[in-house]
């Protein structure tokens, strides 16, 4: 039958489980908001707990995938010992991330870096595509849920997606190394525009030097330059990317007479 899905599965059972033997795997899931987790336990009635989904492990225990923050007020409430859950049983462990992006994807908005982390945990194809672009380039994306900023690393998951589609790995991991050469302190040398911009460059113009490129960015604040580039997109039209690919070309060119670089197409 089209545009339904009629491999289903086994119907998870139905069961109320010891409290202490469900746990949280990090690997995927989201960090835990202490205030969320205070919230319900302030309002805590059984009605509004619902069902955790849960999976057995081989070991006895079970691990949540979705209800973390039901459970964790569940932890702290001397009244509880037992929770109701729908407990699944799955072949594989990378099945567990992809049910955590199914059952969030569906339900609630969650972040693009932590459908990041759990796309990698569960094998996706396209997030380990940006992750061997980016180990290839030195970088990484950062830890879901932390603010660990570094200038190696990127939350620009989007912009990344949408780079390798319009111009290929190769020109993504040299736009990721121009950067971080250029601007090696700057927590924020990976921007989503400035990958975009100079994959452009680079797809476009196989014979740049990226070295000169960088060394030219080097000496220009990346902040100003963004800014200026924005108010030049302002005023005349187009994207952000587009507006930085200008400035950057003309940063290149300037003293060249020739081996001078183009904008060039965007596909």
């Amino acid at each position: 039958m089209q545009g339904m899905n009629m491999e289903i599965g086994q119907p998870a059972e139905l069961a109320w489980i010891e409290k202490d033997k469900i746990r949280v795997d990090a690997s995927y899931q989201r960090p835990l908001k202490l205030k969320r987790v205070a919230q319900i336990l302030r309002e805590f009635t059984w009605p509004q707990f619902g069902v955790l989904m849960i999976v057995d492990q081989a070991d006895g225990t079970y691990t949540v995938y979705d209800g973390q923050h039901r459970l964790a007020a569940a932890m702290q409430h001397p009244e509880i010992s037992t929770v109701p859950a729908a407990v699944v049983t799955l072949e594989a462990s990378y099945q567990e991330a992809q049910s955590f992006l199914g059952v969030n994807l569906n339900r609630s908005s969650i972040s693009t870096v932590e459908k990041y982390w759990a796309g990698i945990e569960a094998g996706d194809e396209h997030m380990m595509r940006i992750c061997g672009v980016l180990d290839d380039a030195g970088c990484e994306v950062v830890p879901a849920g932390t603010k660990s900023p570094a200038p190696n690393r990127t939350s620009s998951i989007s912009s990344i997606e949408r780079a390798l589609k319009s111009y290929g790995d190769a020109a993504v991991t040299g736009a990721c190394r121009i950067l971080i050469a250029a601007w090696a302190k700057d927590n924020g040398a990976l921007s989503g525009v400035g990958i975009q911009a100079l994959a452009r460059l680079i797809r476009n113009n196989p014979g740049m030097d990226h070295e000169r490129m960088a060394m030219k960015l080097k000496g220009k604040d990346r902040r100003v330059l963004t800014s200026d580039a924005e108010a030049l997109r302002k005023m005349g039209g187009g994207d952000a990317p587009l507006a930085l690919s200008k400035a950057m070309v003309e940063i290149y060119n300037k003293g060249l007479q020739t081996a001078q670089i183009q904008i060039g197409a965007k596909k």
